[in-house]
């Protein structure tokens, strides 16, 4: 028999009205006595059921539910699950056979904590909360039976398995792997880390924004600022980008970067720099680019991280504004929750006062289509964007 959680009274939660987290905060008490990741049963303040889901004491999210019906989290609901989550991307593509997608998206696909990305025949998955970790083999093998992929790769190196208590490793589930993986990114030849590159291997979710942004660039200059492997820079180039500047810390990245570029033709003027510092020096230089894509890693993780990260993406947009040519556009992203949509908007605006660079809209950016968000799920919709033209 599963244990048995309470809500706390008198307060408006948000549980009840979809979403799947439940606070330590919030919880009244606990009938039972729960282990890590093991299922648990959620009830009102008046002892109404609410849902199943999953318990871990360590984590400030101390339940996650994925079912508001009473089941248990096993083959049968898993098997069912992966079943629905892979059929929406099937129906999403149609005939289309995407070199690379993500299959299963966490809470936004009712599997909190599960990531399952496909590169090719090869699988990479992750279990990024406790419950997931507990039915990380069943999944695996349901994962096998369903897709039968060349390989299965475990990435269980995200640093937020820290806050579920749990230990980042990385190993070889089923299969083989023999990489990287050789595929055609937008027409671009990419070499793809699976055990190495960031995320599983690429930033899927930017998949949609390369070719959005790929069809504004021929003829300008580009700059692909926080660039990984300057996916959005070899991509601009392959569609008429005059000349192309990537810039990145990482020198991992970049030498697989330069791979690509070679392999396809392309010449990128390759920068191993901190973008901070890059900008500046290249402001003093009186630089000037028609495209600059903004893409930098979340500066916050955390709500009292968040004053700060805003002033570091201020200055990042001081600067690309003092760049940027009459006329030019700007492509813009925020990869975290944490900060929203307004905030994004807000913060542009003052750098567009600050600077004197007037700004028009020309849309909004978000992750691709099998990266899908809840509208009652806030979190699920992480990756926000702006594509924005400097008026004359």
């Amino acid at each position: 028999m599963a244990a048995r959680i309470y809500l706390t009274p008198g307060r408006s939660h948000r549980v009840l009205r979809g979403h799947p987290w439940v606070f330590r905060g919030e919880i009244a008490r606990i009938e039972g006595n729960p282990a890590d990741g093991q299922c648990v049963e959620l009830y009102d303040a008046r002892e109404r059921f609410v849902g199943m889901g999953m318990y871990n004491s360590r984590s400030q999210i101390t339940v996650r539910l994925y079912s508001r019906q009473l089941e248990l989290l096993d083959e049968r609901f898993l098997s069912e699950a992966t079943s629905r989550a892979i059929a929406y991307r099937r129906a999403l593509h149609g005939p289309e056979d995407p070199p690379a997608e993500r299959l299963v998206f966490s809470e936004a696909d009712g599997l909190p904590g599960l990531i399952v990305d496909r590169y090719q025949r090869h699988l990479v998955v992750q279990t990024l909360t406790a419950g997931m970790a507990r039915v990380e083999e069943v999944v695996v093998s349901i994962l096998q039976e369903q897709l039968n992929p060349e390989g299965i790769l475990l990435r269980n190196d995200a640093p937020v398995r820290h806050w579920e208590g749990l230990e980042r490793a990385k190993r070889l589930a089923r299969g083989s792997y023999q990489g990287p993986l050789q595929m055609s990114l937008l027409g671009v030849p990419t070499a793809v880390d699976l055990w190495e590159g960031q995320k599983t291997g690429l930033y899927l979710d930017q998949i949609e924004n390369y070719r959005l942004v790929a069809s504004l660039a021929p003829g300008r200059r580009v700059l692909d600022c926080f660039c990984y492997q300057g996916c959005f820079a070899l991509v601009c180039l392959r569609q008429g980008a005059r000349e192309a500047v990537a810039v990145d810390q990482s020198v991992e990245s970049l030498a697989r970067g330069q791979q690509s570029a070679q392999k396809a033709g392309l010449s990128v003027q390759w920068v191993q720099a901190n973008a901070f510092d890059w900008l500046r020096e290249s402001e003093r230089r009186k630089d000037r680019f028609d495209l600059i894509v903004m893409d930098p890693p979340s500066f916050t993780k955390t709500k009292e991280q968040r004053e700060s990260a805003l002033r570091g993406y201020h200055e990042l947009h001081i600067r690309a504004l003092r760049l940027l040519s009459s006329g030019g556009i700007l492509a813009t992203f925020c990869c975290s929750h944490n900060i929203r949509l307004a905030d994004w908007q807000e913060l542009i605006g003052n750098a567009s006062s600050d600077t004197g660079v007037p700004l028009r809209f020309l849309g909004f950016l978000r992750q691709a289509k099998d990266h899908p968000s809840l509208v009652h799920v806030p979190e699920t919709e992480y990756l926000k964007g702006f594509l924005l033209e400097r008026a004359s």
